[in-house]
Formats: structure tokens, sequence, C-alpha cells
């Protein structure tokens, strides 16, 4: 069985699609970078691997607007 990684801008994608306010800076608070740091990676501006799979694992299990409305249709 072969295990695929997730590539950094999937995972950055899904955190932007399911945020919510105040996500970023619980990224912050538990990774130990400032929120503007925070903020600058999951812009895509710097890279840091810590942040981003932070990120993502805060957001993986949300269900994002697109996916009620195609579970609506």
């Amino acid at each position: 069985m072969a295990f695929n990684k997730l590539s950094s801008i999937y995972k950055i994608v899904a955190f932007t699609e399911a945020k919510r306010f105040g996500d970023q800076a619980l990224v912050a608070q538990e990774t130990g970078y400032s929120e503007s740091h925070v903020n600058n990676v999951l812009r895509g501006r710097r890279f840091n691997s810590t942040i981003i799979n932070k990120a993502y694992r805060l957001v993986k299990d949300r269900q994002t607007n697109l996916q009620k409305l195609t579970a609506l249709a």
C-alpha cells in the first residue's frame, strides 16, 4: 500500500476554504509563531511546514459551504 503525502498547496487551500474567525490566532498560539508570520505562511508568502500542517489538521474534518451546497443538490 502506497502512501501519498498531501501537497502544501492543497493543505493551504483546504484551510482557506474552511477557516473560521480566530483560527489563525489559534494556530499561532499552538505553534509559538507570531500571528503575522502565520498569516504570511497561509497566504503563501513564506514556507513553514509546521504551521501548514497544524492549520490543516485544525480544519480537515470541517464541512465547507461548497460541500453543504452540493449535499443539498
